[in-house]
């Protein structure tokens, strides 16, 4: 009977050093894991291959939301271009059709139409004062330009390379700042167009007839300059945001007489930017929180009921000013962006539950113009510092954020050399991160130099 007691008593203690064995091992593999993560991320803008590998082993060592997300930030460098302005001060101003094809660009200068396949560019040239706003239809034929002097030019772009323009859209007579116009919008057809103004005018236009287009109302809806202005695909649903003071909806069935059906609470956004999806149910609102030492945050709503926006989720968002905001039509992606010089791309696919898909390496200085078209195949990224813009490829984004060992492991074999593996880890044994299933030495890579296989950790 004894025996047997003790027989129990060692197997207790031997099971209990195995689990706190195992425990350890688990938990040296997570730091290795994050420790070669970090080392990934520091390498991206110098050596992005060499970024790929060691994010691609941080995976494999162990995968979890950072170890996964750096890699998936770091394949999507390899899916960005980059095409040169032609003015001198950067582009403050980003807008993409909905095909992907054709990008609407701005600094204060001049605007350009760019064929986003062939990198070749048009001036808009016309009447005006400095570029202020921007807005494109979703099928691309339609542009507008917004001057400091209150005008909004309307632009045919039917055929791209030679932009056409149809009419002049004067803006409320005033003096000084008050001209400017701060945000544009236009319907998905292009009938229907809305200007905001530093005085916090909303001035929606019938644009059937490009050629004459017709005023139907001019609304005071802010006591104060206006931030950003959204618009429905139908035209039938505003959105205006302002520097100090609450973001309201409006309804615009009766063009002549818009009708603000709601305000959202928090009443009051600081600095805020704004999207809206094409059916006009999905809302991103990125402030700044004064009650909560300026925390960055986007908020999340949803306007099946116009007259009752219901906040969904809050997004946390880096320290830093949320200079736009770019939505899907179908609301199912946003694309956020401001002072730290890169943007984040959201699924919002199930509105309350917000997951984070990618981050957009951007630029050393701020972002301020962000563009997604259908689907979110492509991005548009453009920062007033910089004398390029940047065009993102993501046909493929939502397959590499959910597997990106799998999307570069299918393309082929991949390695690190021994040298490099021992440096970044300081000469961990390939052999003992396999998991808890092991994976055999010769295919990892055994000692005396040889390469270490990073897919065999699949």
């Amino acid at each position: 009977m004894l025996a047997a007691l003790l027989g129990v008593a060692v197997a207790g203690t031997g099971t209990a050093w195995w689990r706190e064995h195992e425990e350890a091992r688990a938990q040296e593999r997570v730091a290795l894991a994050h420790r070669l993560a970090l080392h990934a991320a520091e390498l991206r803008g110098d050596d992005p291959v060499k970024a790929r590998d060691l994010g691609l082993a941080a995976l494999g060592v162990h995968a979890d939301d950072q170890t996964r997300g750096g890699l998936t930030d770091t394949l999507l460098l390899w899916r960005r271009d980059d095409l040169w302005l032609r003015g001198p001060d950067g582009a403050w101003h980003a807008e993409v059709s909905g095909d992907g094809r054709l990008g609407l660009v701005a600094g204060t200068e001049k605007a350009e139409v760019w064929d986003l396949g062939s990198g070749r560019a048009v001036a808009l040239d016309g009447p005006g004062g400095a570029v202020e706003s921007l807005a494109l239809s979703f099928d691309g034929r339609t542009a507008l330009t917004g001057a400091d002097d209150g005008a909004t030019t309307v632009w045919d772009l039917t055929d791209p390379a030679h932009p056409a323009r149809r009419a002049t859209l004067p803006g409320v007579a005033a003096k000084g700042p008050l001209d400017d116009v701060q945000a544009l919008a236009v319907s998905r057809d292009g009938r229907v167009a809305a200007v905001a103004d530093f005085a916090g005018n909303l001035l929606v236009w019938d644009l059937a007839v490009r050629d004459h287009p017709v005023r139907r109302s001019v609304t005071v809806v802010h006591g104060s300059r206006t931030e950003d202005l959204e618009l429905s695909g139908d035209g039938g649903t505003a959105v205006t945001t302002t520097d100090r003071g609450p973001v309201a909806i409006w309804n615009l069935a009766d063009p002549a007489h818009p009708v603000k059906t709601a305000e959202l609470t928090p009443a009051i956004y600081t600095g805020t930017a704004a999207a809206l999806s094409g059916d006009g149910r999905v809302l991103v609102v990125a402030r700044r929180d004064p009650g909560a030492d300026w925390r960055s945050q986007a908020d999340v709503w949803t306007l099946d009921d116009p007259a009752r926006p219901a906040r969904t989720a809050v997004i946390e968002l880096p320290p830093a000013d949320m200079l736009d905001v770019a939505l899907t039509p179908d609301g199912a992606t946003a694309l956020l962006a401001g002072s730290n010089g890169s943007g984040a791309l959201w699924d919002l696919s199930v509105p309350s539950r917000p997951v984070r898909l990618a981050g957009l390496r951007g630029y050393p200085s701020e972002v301020r113009g962000v563009a997604l078209s259908d689907g979110a195949r492509v991005a548009l990224m453009a920062a007033p510092g910089s004398t390029t813009f940047s065009v993102w490829d993501l046909g493929d984004l939502r397959q590499v954020a959910a597997d990106p060992e799998r999307v570069l492991c299918d393309d082929g074999p991949r390695s690190l050399s021994r040298t490099d593996w021992d440096r970044f880890t300081g000469g961990a044994d390939p052999s003992d991160l396999g998991g808890p299933g092991g994976v055999d030495p010769s295919d990892l890579g055994g000692p005396g130099g040889r390469d270490v296989s990073l897919c065999a950790f699949r």
